[in-house]
């Protein structure tokens, strides 16, 4: 007969074999199960700003608008990481949970890209995996 033991999530796991009939007697073996990769998608997408909104103050694009997340493992965290226009990149913030874009007042119309580096945790059962995706920020 076989009995596994902790054999759900990644990790060591056991596997008890036991004699039936006149076979007696029992042998542990241990094994271990491995994180998976991290399945996590990102899309980039186009968000656009009002420069005449954003003379007047910052602006802030939810994360749907930049990007979709998907098939992801794991607690998310968001990075800026660049922008196409480098001067430029003062006036971009990202939040790091939420992964909102804050466009900071006064920026110059124009198409910026923008690049955040997304990171799902993985958790348990899965690896850690940071993907960097490149969406763009029309100001007009």
């Amino acid at each position: 007969a076989l009995e596994y033991k902790n054999n759900k999530n990644a990790g060591t796991a056991s596997v008890v074999i036991t004699g039936k009939g006149k076979y007696t007697g029992s042998i542990t073996k241990k094994f271990t199960i491995k994180k998976a990769a991290n399945p996590l998608k990102v899309k980039p997408l186009t968000a656009s700003v009002k420069y005449s909104k954003l003379k007047k103050k910052n602006q802030t694009i939810a994360l749907k608008k930049v990007m979709t997340v998907s098939k992801k493992q794991g607690i998310l965290t968001y990075k800026l990481a660049a922008v196409s226009k480098s001067k430029y990149k003062k006036y971009f913030s990202v939040n790091a949970k939420t992964g909102n874009v804050t466009v900071k007042k006064k920026l110059k119309k124009g198409t910026y890209k923008v690049t955040t580096k997304v990171t799902a945790s993985g958790g348990t059962n899965y690896n850690k995996k940071t993907k960097s995706v490149t969406f763009k920020v029309k100001v007009k």
